[in-house]
């Protein structure tokens, strides 16, 4: 990379200094060796510099020759091993699935169904324990835990739908305050929530959890 002002030119450069003030006092003496004691008080009421009519040409040269022989040699080595590319999408796919599993577990009983910040800055997440219980959680910027409270119940939510599954638990649809579309399925014998999931959020986003463990 090459910066080059090949030309620079300013018309007027105007310095005006107004009250300017200099005393000196020097006390020298001889005798008793040599001393010599000096002082100075300076003082200055205004400054004002003024530059005008600045013109400058700028030339900025970028060589990308070095760039360019890295990205050929890449491409070529591409070419000749595409085994490396087999490799590299299966890089991503391993990537795609851990994000994915990190998201499901997220909704699983005692995980998150939904997290919002409040104009305080403050995080405030929702829970489903396996009671069927919707805890609040708000916790500051630093991760601090402010406050934690039971808002309600899953299970008492208006109930939109209700299956049973091929393990006989019983798959419950219901709509929570904000108008999302939670599922729960019940262990049929206790009445626990064992899984439960966001089917259609508020703003249509939607997302499932793997069965709890």
């Amino acid at each position: 990379m090459l910066l080059d002002i090949p030309n620079l030119s300013v018309d007027e450069i105007k310095l005006d200094v107004q009250n300017l003030q200099a005393h000196v006092s020097l006390d020298a003496r001889v005798a008793n060796l040599v001393k010599i004691t000096a002082g100075v008080d300076a003082g200055i009421d205004k400054v004002n510099l003024e530059i005008k009519g600045v013109k400058a040409t700028v030339l900025l040269v970028v060589r990308l020759d070095n760039v360019r022989e890295i990205i050929d040699k890449t491409l070529i080595t591409l070419d000749k091993n595409p085994q490396l590319v087999d490799r590299l999408l299966q890089s991503v796919d391993n990537t795609v699935d851990t994000v994915g599993g990190v998201a499901n577990t997220a909704l699983q009983p005692g995980g998150v169904i939904s997290q919002t910040v409040n104009t305080l800055g403050q995080t405030v997440t929702r829970t489903v324990d396996t009671a069927g219980n919707l805890l609040e959680r708000t916790v500051d910027q630093t991760g601090r835990v402010l406050s934690s409270r039971t808002v309600g119940k899953a299970l008492d939510l208006p109930v939109v739908r209700e299956t049973s599954n091929t393990a006989g638990q019983v798959v419950r649809q219901v709509r929570d305050q904000g108008g999302s579309i939670l599922e729960l399925t019940l262990d049929r014998a206790s009445g626990q929530v064992v899984n439960s999931r966001v089917l259609n959020g508020a703003g249509g986003a939607s997302a499932t959890t793997a069965p709890a463990r």
